[in-house]
């Protein structure tokens, strides 16, 4: 039998979710300019190498921490699957939009990484992002907003709130944007 080196991804217990997480940790650090295979791969402990078997290079490790950067919105998840009115989905869309804000604040260079990311169908993948996605958008179906509108609904509300962080506007300034822009949507939705 043939004894694996203790480096390799198998004998190190790699695992997605731990590269999703030590990437994230990197770019908290040292911003997205920060990450890179080698750094991952101290941060895990193993040799870069080992990394291969899960992604392949800089790019698809942006693309894992793109579809994997919100586990910790999980409740706002649940949420969204639970709201029944357009008022609720205000709220909790305003609450979120404060705390992405915040999450993208504490990770340079993330939200234009997510921004360069944003198409159409991100709904349609794997991860956090896209499930969170699928909640957004399947609750304003649920209070009436037929899907083709959600989808746009979802893309202007989504795009708006990450031109503005990567505009790095103040926190009070972004709250202000959001309120108006949220009043609007509102509105629009009531009309």
């Amino acid at each position: 039998m043939t004894r694996r080196d203790p480096s390799s991804h198998a004998a190190a217990g790699i695992t997605i979710a731990a590269i999703a997480d030590a990437a994230l940790a990197i770019i908290r650090a040292d911003g997205v300019d920060g990450l890179t295979m080698r750094a991952v791969a101290e941060r895990l402990d193993v040799r870069a190498p080992s990394l291969y078997h899960h992604v392949h290079n800089k790019s698809e490790l942006l693309d894992l921490v793109a579809r994997n950067a919100f586990d910790q919105f999980t409740a706002d998840k649940t949420a969204y699957e639970e709201l029944t009115t357009v008022d609720e989905w205000i709220e909790l869309t305003r609450s979120g939009s404060l705390e992405l804000r915040a999450f993208y604040a504490d990770h340079p260079g993330l939200a234009g990484l997510m921004q360069s990311k944003a198409t159409p169908d991100r709904d349609q993948g794997a991860g956090s992002r896209a499930e969170l996605i699928r909640a957004q958008i399947e609750a304003l179906v649920r209070i009436g907003v037929p899907e083709p509108d959600a989808r746009h609904l979802f893309e202007v509300t989504a795009r708006w709130s990450l031109a503005a962080v990567v505009a790095e506007q103040p926190e009070d300034l972004f709250a202000d944007g959001l309120n108006l822009f949220l009043y609007g949507v509102r509105a629009r939705l009531l009309s």
